[in-house]
């Protein structure tokens, strides 16, 4: 079945009345007489429309400027109307712009062509003040319907491969791509090794300050992650205080001394938290594993390793680092 507005989340009624004084219009037309008549049967819904004489400066306005709706006049002087529509249509930054084309009643033919390239509706000139508010309003509704549709499909597919709270990428993800990491790696001839770090005695966190001040560490945890490790390297909230970082190009000595940079921060600066103290001490234990190119190792070999190394270090007391590659 599929998705309507209201299984989305968006909400329909409130995109049917949009202000249309909101909205952002640009009519395009040199015909200095008819664009100040449109201008004026469209001042009682928006006085903020932008008139642009000249195509190519339209093209670059539209392109800088997010506008709703686009008006443009078939009836250009030096430039084909139509190849304004088809530019924008063409351009990835106006591709969603609704346009609306003033076409005169005779010319039966660049309304054919217009609608056929993908304009979203029209008006016969002489204009009729009704019929042009009634299609303004229409089209201006659609884009933003649409707006609304693609920026809830985003946060779809970022919630599905990211975690809520921190913003990193989520056990789905990892386990859906490491594959895929490993094997580019490896076909590079470049290392790859895994961290996988816990948060000691976190519990004990959030039976005592309650589960908003673990929320806290838990994203403070993992702004430390991201802030140590380079853009390349990949990091990944594998459940509760449980994280795992993907070191790209990095063999297990290399690794060990990354895994120890994170655990010395941690160790060093207590977590600003929203307690009467203000600040919680903390440490970390961190497993760490490197791919084995001489063959017969694997993905979930590599994630045992680092969670043996991990089990090590817990054992071993806490707050280490330990290896196993």
């Amino acid at each position: 079945r599929g998705q309507t507005g209201i299984d989305l989340g968006i909400d329909l009624k409130n995109l049917s009345i949009s202000s249309l004084s909101e909205s952002k219009i640009m009519l395009v037309d040199d015909d200095s007489i008819q664009s100040r008549q449109l201008i004026e049967k469209l001042s009682s819904v928006n006085k903020r429309i932008k008139l642009i004489e000249k195509p190519q400066e339209a093209l670059d306005e539209a392109a800088k400027n997010s506008y709703d709706l686009i008006i443009v006049s078939t009836q250009l002087m030096d430039y084909d109307g139509l190849r304004l529509c088809s530019q924008l249509r063409s351009n990835e930054l106006t591709r969603n712009v609704s346009i609306i084309i003033l076409v005169d009643e005779d010319d039966t033919n660049s309304l054919i062509k217009g609608l056929e390239m993908g304009v979203n509706d029209y008006v016969i000139t002489p204009v009729d003040v009704n019929e042009l508010v009634a299609r303004v309003r229409t089209q201006i509704r659609r884009k933003r319907y649409q707006d609304a549709l693609r920026a809830n499909y985003k946060q779809s597919v970022s919630l599905a491969i990211t975690d809520g709270l921190t913003g990193l990428y989520n056990r789905r993800y990892m386990d859906t791509h490491l594959e895929n990491i490993v094997r580019e790696a490896n076909d590079n001839l470049r290392p790859i090794s895994v961290l996988m770090l816990d948060i000691d005695f976190f519990k004990k966190v959030n039976d005592t300050y309650g589960h908003h001040v673990g929320d806290e560490v838990i994203k403070e945890f993992a702004s430390r992650i991201v802030n140590t490790i380079r853009p390349s390297d990949l990091a990944v909230r594998y459940g509760g205080e449980e994280f795992v970082v993907i070191l790209h190009g990095t063999d297990a000595q290399n690794a060990a001394i990354a895994a120890e940079r994170i655990r010395a921060n941690v160790e060093n600066t207590p977590f600003k938290v929203s307690t009467a103290e203000g600040v919680l001490p903390k440490t970390v234990s961190i497993g760490v594993s490197s791919f084995r190119k001489e063959g017969g190792d694997n993905v979930e070999a590599l994630l045992k390793r680092a969670d043996d190394a991990l089990y090590v270090a817990k054992n071993g007391g806490r707050n280490k680092v330990e290896v196993i590659v």
